[in-house]
């Protein structure tokens, strides 16, 4: 119960310095009525995550810096994002039954239609990926339910969590706002971290599709490690790059034709 207890307080702790540029010890203590040893034995956990920074008298959210809306996000990076969903759809075989994330890479997986084999399912909460697949392909398309986010640019509520046990999903083709040093995978959303959670726990394979810059700038929300997934896709290989893929022993494929194992 107590373990349960700090794990909460440690996620609303993560979200309330998320939103702000610097929080003093104080102001914590303050904020979750506990004592400032406390508050700083939780700093030390959030910063050994990689997800905060301690800097004198406080701490400062160590999050990746990107754009705040759907739009400004989907179009950087866009020739690497291309060349990962490329990759990505190599691994796609005929009448396979996927999901696809609601991230701007993970959409990716259908920028080169001739890559793409004749029949799919997709089961999807993008907005996005559900417009694309309708107009332009014949699969059959489950779109999960929920409120939209427009932020995410998705379906993104916890009726989207419980519809995910009614699916048998093959493969999963999941993105992340960031990748710590050690591995973790991060959201900037607390419903997204918990809907790529649900579909790690269901699918049968995990490809991850991140961009190698993304590397040693997690965001607020961990929802996994790196380790949860068979294969990550990613557009270059960097040493950062190959040592976690190495180490969390994830088949590492690059836009240069280089695998590591």
């Amino acid at each position: 119960m107590r373990t349960r207890m700090k794990a909460e307080r440690l996620k609303q702790m993560e979200e309330y310095i998320s939103k702000r540029e610097f929080v003093t010890v104080e102001e914590l203590s303050e904020k979750f009525s506990i004592h400032k040893n406390t508050v700083r034995s939780d700093i030390n956990e959030l910063a050994g995550k990689g997800i905060v920074e301690k800097k004198y008298g406080g701490i400062s959210c160590k999050s990746y810096p990107v754009p705040t809306s759907y739009e400004e996000r989907e179009v950087m990076s866009v020739e690497s994002k291309r060349r990962i969903g490329a990759l990505a759809a190599s691994f796609l075989e005929e009448e396979d039954v996927i999901y696809v994330d609601s991230g701007t890479t993970a959409s990716m997986l259908f920028c080169e239609p001739t890559l793409l084999p004749e029949h799919l399912t997709i089961i999807t909460n993008s907005l996005p990926v559900i417009n694309r697949c309708f107009q332009k392909t014949n699969y059959n398309i489950y779109a999960l339910p929920g409120k939209v986010d427009r932020w995410l640019n998705s379906f993104a509520s916890y009726e989207t969590i419980e519809s995910l046990s009614s699916f048998n999903i093959q493969k999963a083709f999941l993105g992340t706002r960031g990748i710590s040093d050690k591995g973790d995978l991060s959201s900037a959303s607390q419903i997204d971290g918990k809907i790529k959670a649900t579909i790690i726990e269901n699918a049968q394979e995990r490809f991850l599709m991140a961009e190698a810059e993304k590397i040693g700038h997690p965001a607020v929300i961990n929802f996994a490690h790196l380790s949860a997934f068979q294969i990550w896709i990613s557009d270059e290989s960097t040493k950062k790059a190959e040592y976690l893929a190495e180490m969390m022993q994830v088949r590492l494929v690059t836009s240069s034709n280089e695998t590591f194992k």
